[in-house]
């Protein structure tokens, strides 16, 4: 039987285990600082002078990390009562970044921050907002079209445009 699980390495108990509650208590921890992953920032290279329990960090690639945090570049830096608890996220995850007010996606590549790694928008069975936008032609000429329609659809084809719905 294995000891730890497959995608987060949380300690599983064993058979004829003594002390059960140490191993069932290490996995709770873990699964307590990855549950809803919030973070104060990814962008702090060593440790704070008074974290809180509780507080979460993203130790940045970017930046080579000291103190405590030396070696642990990409790990999710949780400080509890006990001390630091290190966690490598996996692919996939996703974490609040309080001090932008956003989410970051730990991706084969790191964590980023600049959008979700998507190539577009899937509503039903349509692919929406893919970067293939289609071509549509500003109104032009024509004595028939009036003044406010055609203002209507200018303004309406640049808010399209903006999003990224048509070229």
């Amino acid at each position: 039987m294995s000891e730890t699980t497959d995608r987060y390495a949380l300690p599983l108990l064993q058979v004829a285990q003594a002390q059960k509650e140490v191993t069932h208590n290490e996995a709770v921890a873990a699964i307590d600082s990855l549950l809803h992953l919030a973070v104060e920032t990814a962008t702090l290279g060593a440790p704070p002078v008074a974290p809180v329990a509780g507080q979460a960090w993203i130790v940045p690639s970017a930046i080579t990390p000291t103190g405590a945090w030396a070696g642990r570049s990409g790990q999710i830096a949780s400080f509890t009562v006990a001390g630091w608890r290190y966690l490598m996220p996996r692919e996939g995850c996703v974490a609040w970044l309080r001090d932008s007010q956003r989410f970051a996606v730990r991706t084969a590549a790191g964590w980023t921050d600049d959008g979700w790694p998507a190539s577009g928008l899937r509503i039903g069975s349509r692919l929406a907002l893919n970067g293939i936008a289609p071509a549509v032609s500003a109104p032009v000429g024509g004595s028939t079209i009036d003044v406010e329609a055609r203002t209507a659809l200018v303004a309406l084809l640049t808010a399209l445009r903006g999003q990224g719905v048509v070229a």
